[in-house]
């Protein structure tokens, strides 16, 4: 009987093995960008600003690291968020320039760096004081948010200053660099290559899985079926011989 399992095993294994097309595991998946996306705190559907941490730049990706209905839980460009799957589509590859890289910005005057993009008084979101001629930044993103100077426009910045991310209004940013397209060649995923998180609990490929091995299950049970014995012929009763004396 243990011979029985471990040729089963070995079988199933195999099998598995000989189904690439069926389940293709991959170490990452990406998603392009299809149109600039808000990245999301929460799985809230609300686009109240509070719940939005910055825009993902369109033709650029994100890392797929969790799956929620409309939702995929991301990493992007070093923060961990949320984005509408209808927003994104996912790539057979993984990109060679996943996120905008190389954004040099530079303050031209003094300002702070803030926990929400706002400069509302009654909100104590100021996280440090930054001076003119600053560059020590990180570029994650942009948000569309308070028009904190009249005719200065509504962008501020997502950064990384010394490991803490935070807001920067655009009026105090000097020089920024410009986030080109990325042009890098890209292959959508087909569901021929779809990964699948979990195989066994994929019906289509469970099925599959247990069709290939019905033949093996078969031969291995009539292999291993226990034969039925001969019974063998009972001995002729000799003769009984008497003593003549």
């Amino acid at each position: 009987m243990k011979k029985f399992i471990i040729i089963l095993l070995t079988s199933l294994i195999y099998i598995l093995e000989l189904s690439p097309n069926t389940i293709t595991l991959a170490s990452s998946r990406y998603a392009r960008i299809e149109s600039s996306t808000q990245i999301y705190k929460t799985l809230s559907s609300t686009d109240n600003i509070s719940n939005i941490l910055c825009l993902a730049e369109r033709s650029y990706y994100v890392e797929i690291v969790g799956n929620y209905n409309e939702y995929f839980r991301v990493n992007y460009n070093g923060i961990n968020g949320f984005v509408k799957k209808n927003d994104v589509k996912e790539v057979s590859s993984t990109p060679s320039t996943p996120y905008p890289y190389n954004i040099k910005l530079t303050l031209g005057s003094n300002c702070n760096l803030r926990s929400t993009p706002t400069t509302n008084s009654s909100t104590n979101n100021i996280i440090a004081t930054l001076y003119a001629g600053e560059d020590n930044f990180t570029f994650v993103g942009r948000i569309y948010s308070e028009e904190a100077i009249d005719f200065g426009g509504s962008t501020w910045y997502y950064v990384n200053y010394q490991g803490t991310y935070g807001y920067i209004y655009n009026k105090y940013v000097k020089s920024i660099t410009p986030i080109y397209e990325n042009t890098e060649n890209y292959i959508y995923l087909t569901a021929t290559t779809e990964k699948i998180d979990n195989p066994i609990t994929h019906t289509p490929s469970l099925i599959l899985i247990i069709i290939l091995l019905i033949p093996s299950i078969l031969i291995l049970v009539i292999l291993y079926l226990p034969k039925k014995r001969k019974s063998s012929p009972k001995p002729k009763k000799s003769p009984k011989v008497f003593d003549k004396y």
